[in-house]
């Protein structure tokens, strides 16, 4: 199929300015769309963008990802990203990008566009772990439930991979892989750790380091890191939030 054709035939489409094959269309106010070719010519990347479109910002993030194709359309990464990336008065680090199957842009009304259409969005890097690290059920939550790639103007939502068990609540995790959580759900659990013996929280950083958080009788919270090994040590409260705040952000 002939991804240029369909987009180029869309209601309202417009050619890009300075960006060549390449289009922007806004079926409604507040609602943009912005899309170019990739190196090969075969592929998409189409941006969106609710009621935050910046044609500065989505014309770098287009041409980046044009210039990147090859990395950003490997066949064994679902979401991907290419580091690096700048753009003034903003502090995204990243452009990334969601195959098919993690985005449904086009999946019901342009099912064969879908198959060539990826994603792409400005990032930060503590928001995205190695490609090796999600399934495409993570990938999916991620992309919709986590990221807000239609939000151009949005904070970064650390990548956190998250397992836990508290023996007062009874709250916890049945999924061996554990879920992917809010930076807020994790402090909830750990300030929940207290005086509830034989509970921990565990989570994953974007690095893939893990850690451990136990109450301690004696000692209050402790924290293990697994990459140093050895016994977790004891420590207060707010050094204990401080040290995952930075641990999750880089």
């Amino acid at each position: 199929m002939d991804p240029a054709a369909v987009v180029a035939g869309f209601p309202g489409v417009e050619e890009f300015a300075g960006v060549p094959d390449a289009w922007h269309w806004s079926p409604v106010p507040g609602l943009d769309f912005a899309a170019a070719l990739s190196a090969d010519g075969r592929h998409l990347f189409q941006v969106s963008a609710r009621d935050t479109y910046d044609e500065e910002l989505v014309r770098a993030i287009l041409v980046t990802a044009r210039e990147n194709s090859s990395r950003l359309l490997a066949e064994d990464v679902l979401l991907g990203t290419q580091p690096g990336f700048r753009f003034p008065g903003r502090d995204f680090e990243v452009v990334a990008a969601a195959r098919p199957g993690v985005h449904r842009y086009h999946e019901v009304q342009q099912p064969e566009l879908q198959k060539v259409t990826w994603a792409v969005f400005p990032g930060y890097s503590c928001e995205f772990a190695a490609p090796d690290h999600y399934s495409l059920e993570d990938a999916r939550e991620s992309f919709i439930r986590f990221l807000s790639p239609a939000d151009l103007d949005r904070e970064p939502v650390p990548f956190l991979r998250l397992w836990f068990d508290n023996t007062v609540t009874k709250g916890g995790t049945d999924n061996p892989d554990g879920i992917l959580a809010l930076p807020k759900t994790l402090y909830r659990e750990i300030k929940l750790l207290e005086r509830a013996p034989g509970s921990f929280v565990r989570f994953e950083n974007f690095l893939g380091q893990g850690f451990r958080v136990e109450w301690d009788a004696e000692h209050a919270w402790t924290l293990g890191e697994e990459s140093k090994g050895g016994a977790a040590r004891p420590v207060e409260l707010a050094d204990l939030l401080a040290f995952v705040e930075k641990t999750l952000c880089g």
